[in-house]
């Protein structure tokens, strides 16, 4: 199964003309995504099934209130950045996912762009926190970064300090 595809029904009429190529996590990451959330899910339903044998005043609400706000933090945290999917497109970068609103980077505004061993993170103004980040765990990460880079402005500086996608990666 491909990470990315071509999707060319774009959302809004005026981007329509635009071929739009989309990356997302692979599959053992989605099922962890997916596992997280139903881990959750049945815990609850565990715990909601005690309280009604054991009664409210027979449970240890320390513990269960512990594992439950534990594995809630989990997959908040962690579902909704491995069912992320970025969209790419001639003028633009898109980071849509579950539960948060979805990001958009225009190629015009980037200043910045720091390749990182596990995350990239897009600048818009190089003083202030990145407009977008994304995990390199993305299927075809390096695709990726290579045509983001191609597409950015000459006067984007590309921060890249591990070297390894060197020759790669150029500046249209």
């Amino acid at each position: 199964m491909s990470s990315r595809t071509s999707d060319n029904d774009a959302r809004s009429p005026e981007r329509s003309f635009e071929h739009t190529e989309v990356y997302r996590h692979g599959p053992l990451y989605r099922w962890g995504a997916y596992g997280t959330a139903g881990i959750v899910a049945l815990s609850v339903l565990a715990i909601s099934g005690t309280m009604v044998i054991k009664g409210l005043s027979g449970m240890n609400w320390g513990a269960y209130t512990g594992a439950i706000a534990g594995l809630i933090g989990a997959a908040v945290s962690a579902v909704p950045s491995l069912l992320s999917e970025l969209s790419l497109t001639e003028d633009r970068l898109r980071k849509e996912r579950p539960l948060r609103a979805g990001r958009e980077v225009s190629f015009e505004e980037v200043r910045r762009v720091f390749i990182g061993g596990v995350s990239v993170e897009i600048y818009v103004d190089a003083d202030h926190e990145p407009a977008l980040t994304f995990h390199r765990h993305v299927q075809d990460s390096d695709d990726l970064i290579e045509k983001l880079i191609a597409r950015l402005p000459a006067s984007a500086e590309i921060d890249h300090p591990s070297g390894e996608l060197d020759g790669r990666l150029e500046i249209a």
